[in-house]
């Protein structure tokens, strides 16, 4: 795998890649068990690279967020691309970091590592491919190795898009680059029968290789975020230029003009005396003291124009020629949603709109299917009850003419389900070694995404049961009731509290049952 020109790779880099691949060769030749170990090593390494990429990674996205705050209008569009980019990594990469647990909590039982860097049982051949072919997952029926494989590839996808402007050009090189380095393309068997992509990486292979693999995905991920990113910052100063002698410049109102409205644009001489104007012509036609030149945009596509500024230097005249050129489009608008690319049922979705050329106080939002309310520089979007689909229309107030910029239809889905857990004097309580002390009057009962989750909802318990020796207790609210408590209080050391029937809520949203139960192991 070649770097990028901008952001080439280190030896270090270099070398973990080529222990990887000697490595995984020397695996499919049956070579000792050492080499099961080896594979520690390179998992230990790539920790390394990706634990100084995410620090750049970071440095990065808060010189964005700068440029953003300083300049919204010349930043916004590549600072939204690199924001959608953030969300996909991270979603991708916690979702590979989730299959690493449960796949070490498969081969190593109780004595797994929570966060999968390291191993016990590197040698088990089949839990892996048992957690990625076999095991499913609950909301698509698809197996987890199905699901990795579709979240690659839309990865893929939306890294090549983000990167269009570097990564398909020179002949297209760095797309390929891509498409190897995130390639889910099907495999052989040893009967030479072609199979999918997820089996030809986990079927049979050892749990050490595994983590290994999927630590290198990781690492991908943030290299190539990082090499994208650094690009899309690079643009922000792609077009400035600076001037050292006497020219004349082209300042046009908007470089992008929708069809049928009014081009505007100043010509100025720089460093010109304020006791002498110069004389501006356009196309032969002399301007107004002012400099600025109107046209009505006709047709689509380049229009250029050209013209000389005349003024005096001394006793001479002195013209100096130049020529300009705006883009005709059609009407467009770039809709993105803050959060996903998709609207959540009894959550309020972030919006970011935009449209090319157009100010933000110019734009009005209509939306059908949600409630729409402004809140700073996002869109609140709601959708209603039983709503199917959500249709945001973007139009711009183009001097008094409301033109249709874009439109866009969002799929309705429920939120994801978070996952409950206790909390006692502020802490989250174990659950695999839980002090019977921490269980009390006034634990509380919460549920959500984590601090590493993709959405901040605030979610409210309403009612949970418990089953404790044999015995079923019931709580309406978030916290133990006096039954519930009377129970826990006959506990010993190895007693489980088992947390059934969970029903939780959004503000504003109806009540859901948890599909799932929490196990609580007094130590």
């Amino acid at each position: 795998m070649g770097g990028a020109k901008n952001c080439p790779e280190t030896p270090r880099q270099k070398m973990i890649g080529m222990m990887y691949l000697v490595l995984t060769a020397m695996l499919a030749l049956n070579v000792s068990t050492n080499v099961l170990d080896a594979f520690a090593k390179v998992d230990a390494s790539l920790h390394v690279t990706l634990d100084n990429t995410v620090e750049q990674n970071a440095m990065q996205y808060r010189r964005f967020e700068r440029a953003y705050a300083e300049n919204p209008t010349k930043v916004g569009a590549l600072y939204m691309q690199a924001d959608s980019l953030r969300k996909a990594s991270d979603e991708l990469y916690d979702y590979i970091q989730n299959f690493k647990v449960e796949v070490t909590k498969l081969v190593d039982g109780e004595s797994y590592d929570s966060l999968a860097r390291k191993i016990i049982n590197t040698s088990d051949f089949d839990h892996p491919g048992t957690y990625a072919l076999v095991m499913t997952d609950p909301e698509t029926g698809l197996t987890n190795g199905e699901v990795l494989r579709n979240k690659i590839e839309a990865y893929r996808e939306l890294l090549m898009d983000v990167q269009h402007f570097s990564a398909r050009a020179r002949n297209g090189k760095p797309g390929q680059i891509i498409s190897g380095i995130f390639s889910t393309a099907k495999g052989v068997n040893n009967d030479g029968d072609s199979i999918p992509w997820e089996a030809s990486v986990f079927d049979g292979m050892p749990a050490g290789a595994c983590l290994a693999i999927l630590t290198k995905y990781q690492n991908d991920i943030r290299s190539y975020e990082n090499r994208t990113v650094t690009r899309l910052y690079q643009r922000i100063t792609a077009n400035d230029f600076t001037a050292n002698d006497i020219r004349a410049y082209v300042i046009p109102k908007s470089s992008y003009v929708i069809r049928g409205d009014q081009y505007e644009a100043q010509i100025i001489l720089a460093a010109t005396d304020s006791t002498a104007r110069p004389d501006y012509f356009v196309n032969g036609v002399e301007l107004g003291d002012d400099g600025i030149y109107r046209c009505t945009a006709s047709g689509s596509g380049l229009q250029t124009y050209n013209g000389i500024v005349r003024y005096k230097q001394g006793r001479d005249t002195i013209s100096l020629p130049f020529e300009a050129s705006f883009t005709v489009g059609e009407p467009s608008a770039s809709v993105m949603n803050e959060d996903l690319n998709i609207i959540y049922q009894d959550y309020d979705n972030r919006y970011v709109v935009s449209a090319p050329g157009v100010t933000d106080n110019q734009l009005k939002v209509s939306v059908t299917g949600a409630s729409v309310r402004r809140q700073g520089k996002f869109y609140i979007l709601r959708p209603n009850a039983g709503a199917k689909s959500v249709r945001v229309l973007v139009q711009a107030d183009m001097g008094g003419r409301m033109a249709t910029m874009g439109e866009k239809n969002f799929k309705v889905q429920k939120l994801p389900q978070p996952s409950p857990y206790f909390v006692d004097g502020g802490k989250q309580v174990n659950s695999s070694a839980t002090p019977r002390k921490s269980l009390n009057k006034n634990t509380v009962l919460e549920i959500g995404y984590g601090e590493d989750g993709l959405l901040e909802v605030p979610f409210e318990i309403t009612s949970f049961d418990t089953y404790i020796l044999r015995k079923t207790g019931k709580s309406s609210g978030n916290k133990f009731s006096a039954a519930q408590l009377k129970l826990i209080s006959q506990l010993k050391s190895g007693d489980m509290v088992l947390v059934q029937n969970i029903k939780y809520r959004t503000k504003g949203g109806s009540e859901t049952l948890y599909q799932g139960n929490l196990a609580l192991i007094l130590k």
